[in-house]
């Protein structure tokens, strides 16, 4: 089952939105320098994916994004380079079907069930894991057909809400004073909380390159998943600069953080003139819009494991929608042990552990991204020129991906000062257990065919 660009530009418009999960944290941590937070990390996310476009255009033949492509390359030198660099992806992108179904199902159950038990929650963020399964098991087509109908009805508004703020004077500069960190640009407690603030937002702002995912299955091939990458890119570059300056503007950087999980609600409250019933829709579409795009990259990048023999070969099975059915249900299932986790943790306050799930789970995130920009610069010495190569960064490019690289070494290596050891840490060892159980028991003996997608 084939799509076309404007479905997979649909797809992938859940990137932009994924800032609402983290404006709130990012602003409470470094101020009103949040902004350049923000927007630094999305010139950053878009600068690295020329490097990931290339690497896409020297095997166009690979599907499931980053993880694969750069396991391509780190395997013919190291198995378990490639290994890890799969299921640190995986990992690091999985658990937002459980961060984003938790934050829409704490927010349903304040307002729908206020007095119910905890496991209501539970149950609540379940119905919303199942629903995006089941739209995912009828093929990307259909999955991407809800994705063009939750992308207008999400970034419509938001784009408004964005705007509408100047319109309406409601920008106050006084609320950007003082323009830096907690205790200025070059203090430690100003650097630690920068280096925090761009660890977090590098999960959602680089997240362009989720596009490549599903690479396969575009009617134009790796032309259409080079486009969609490079243009959600320079999307996010914009949203990741308008949104936090319009927040911050309005509200300030106290308001900000009103609500931690989802720092839009007093915004557009106050934008809007309280349009609660407004504001409570359009985070639900947002937050859903995120789920049903994980969900379709996270299946492929267990298909694609499945197929090249990193994991259980069952996961490679396509059903009879060209969907990849055995690894949306070990997502499905996965996620579901993880919500029950939260929900013991937490004692039932099922919206107050995502920034730190988050935190934990960015800790494989990050080892992908260091990873594939280092097969990314493998793979442009290893390989000259070649008219074949359906893209090719300009060289500064590919070095100055290597400068980044160092870049994301570094704000991994920071990221337990401003966020707690003890998050990054559980994501060392939650990354450990997934990489040494689920890599090593459900690796399969040998690499089995890819299915051919049902063309329809």
């Amino acid at each position: 089952m084939k799509i076309r660009l404007p479905l997979g530009l649909s797809i992938a418009s859940g990137v932009p939105v994924l800032i609402l999960v983290s404006v709130g944290p990012v602003a409470a941590l470094a101020g009103p320098a949040s902004i350049v937070v923000w927007s630094g990390s999305a010139v950053i996310g878009l600068l690295m994916a020329f490097a990931f476009a290339e690497l896409m255009g020297s095997m166009p033949g690979v599907s499931g994004g980053i993880a694969a492509l750069s396991a391509e390359v780190l395997g013919r030198r190291s198995r378990p380079l490639a290994l890890l660099s799969q299921w640190s992806y995986w990992f690091a992108w999985s658990p937002t079907l459980a961060i984003s179904s938790a934050l829409v199902a704490g927010y349903l159950q304040a307002a729908l069930f206020p007095q119910s038990p905890a496991w209501v929650g539970w149950l609540l963020a379940g119905a919303v894991l199942c629903l995006s399964g089941a739209i995912n098991l009828h093929g990307i087509r259909r999955a991407g057909r809800v994705q063009l109908v939750l992308g207008v009805c999400a970034l419509v508004p938001i784009a408004v809400l964005a705007a509408l703020p100047w319109a309406t004077g409601l920008v106050h500069l006084e609320n950007f004073r003082p323009f830096a960190p907690p205790g200025g640009w070059l203090s430690a407690a100003g650097l630690t909380a920068l280096a925090g603030g761009l660890f977090i937002a590098g999960w959602s702002a680089y997240g362009a390159e989720l596009a490549l995912t599903y690479s396969g299955e575009y009617n134009g091939g790796t032309r259409d998943a080079i486009r969609c990458m490079l243009t959600t890119g320079a999307v996010s570059v914009i949203a990741y600069t308008a949104v936090p300056i319009a927040l911050i503007g309005v509200l300030g950087t106290a308001g900000a953080q009103a609500d931690p999980s989802v720092a839009l609600i007093p915004f557009a409250q106050r934008v809007t003139g309280n349009a609660s019933a407004l504001v409570f829709a359009l985070l639900m579409v947002a937050l859903l819009l995120g789920v049903n795009m994980v969900m379709i990259g996270s299946s492929r990048v267990l298909r694609r494991m499945g197929e090249n023999g990193y994991a259980w070969e069952g996961l490679a099975r396509l059903n009879k929608h060209g969907a990849p059915r055995n690894a949306t249900l070990f997502d499905m299932g996965a996620n579901a042990v993880l919500l029950a986790a939260v929900l013991v943790l937490t004692g039932g306050r099922i919206t107050s552990a995502p920034i730190y799930l988050l935190a934990a789970a960015n800790v494989g995130y990050f080892i992908t991204i260091v990873l594939a920009q280092v097969a990314a610069w493998l793979q442009r010495r290893a390989a000259p020129p070649d008219p074949q190569v359906r893209f090719r960064a300009p060289a500064g490019l590919i070095s100055i991906g290597m400068v980044l690289m160092i870049l994301n070494v570094v704000l991994l290596v920071s990221a337990g000062f401003a966020w707690g050891w003890a998050n990054i840490l559980l994501g060392l060892v939650c990354l450990a257990g997934v990489v040494l159980i689920l890599g090593r028991t459900f690796r399969s003996r040998r690499p089995v065919p890819a299915t051919a997608d049902v063309v329809a």
